[in-house]
């Protein structure tokens, strides 16, 4: 058991390894990583099923380590606030702030996340991916705080804010190159100066709503003093 247990493991550290070290999918295969782990091909749909389902609990596995270390920033940034909510900024940058910086790190394992999502948008059998999609809960500890720091949302008006928040970072980490077509700067030389911009976008949408009726009172015609 101990032995199956240690291939299974040489197996997820191989194809992290590989996956990070190819310079395109061809250079991905069963055959390259169980050479890279020191057993046999036939030892991946042993304990995997097939490269696609390896792949998949590899990025589960680097997933948890990035979340470990998002959560841990989150912590630091609620002692520093205690024994009141922290901020919607900090919060914010909590949240986007590892994986921006993962995407920008080429010693980071970021590069399993963009094969993953590059099968998942090609295979046959998308259910294989659902361990990674469903997988929420760390955004709803976010969406708990952001809560607290904007009471004037209910949750699922938090969480869809949440969820465009997610997809705008998502935009800067995945498709980096087209965003730095759009804006016109190299965004890749500098994952703080991307998060600071990102955090100054997404503040607002969690910022108190105006009320309608000021709205409606600033909007009403005023006699002049002069007309007076």
């Amino acid at each position: 058991m101990e032995k199956s247990h240690d291939t299974r493991k040489k197996l997820l550290d191989a194809a992290e390894k590989v996956i990070c070290a190819a310079r395109g999918s061809l250079e991905i295969s069963v055959r390259r990583i169980a050479s890279e782990a020191g057993t046999n091909v036939a030892s991946i749909s042993y304990h995997f099923g097939s490269l696609e389902e390896l792949a998949v609990e590899a990025a589960r596995r680097v997933y948890m380590r990035l979340n470990s270390e998002r959560l841990a920033e989150l912590q630091r940034v609620i002692d520093a606030a205690a024994p009141h909510p922290p901020e919607i900024g900090d919060t914010i940058r909590a949240l986007i702030g590892t994986s921006i910086r993962w995407s920008h790190d080429p010693a980071s394992p970021y590069a399993v996340f963009i094969y993953v999502n590059r099968l998942s948008s090609l295979s046959e059998h998308p259910r294989h991916f659902d361990v990674l999609v469903n997988d929420v809960e760390h955004h709803r500890i976010f969406a708990h705080y952001l809560r607290r720091a904007a009471p004037w949302f209910n949750e699922e008006e938090i969480a869809w804010r949440l969820a465009a928040a997610l997809g705008v970072r998502s935009q800067f980490t995945r498709q980096a190159q087209r965003c730095e077509i759009l804006t016109g700067r190299a965004i890749r030389d500098d994952a703080e100066a991307v998060i600071d911009e990102l955090s100054n976008i997404l503040v607002p949408m969690f910022a108190k709503p105006v009320r309608q009726d000021m709205l409606q009172w600033n909007r009403m015609p005023f006699a002049s003093p002069n007309a007076v």
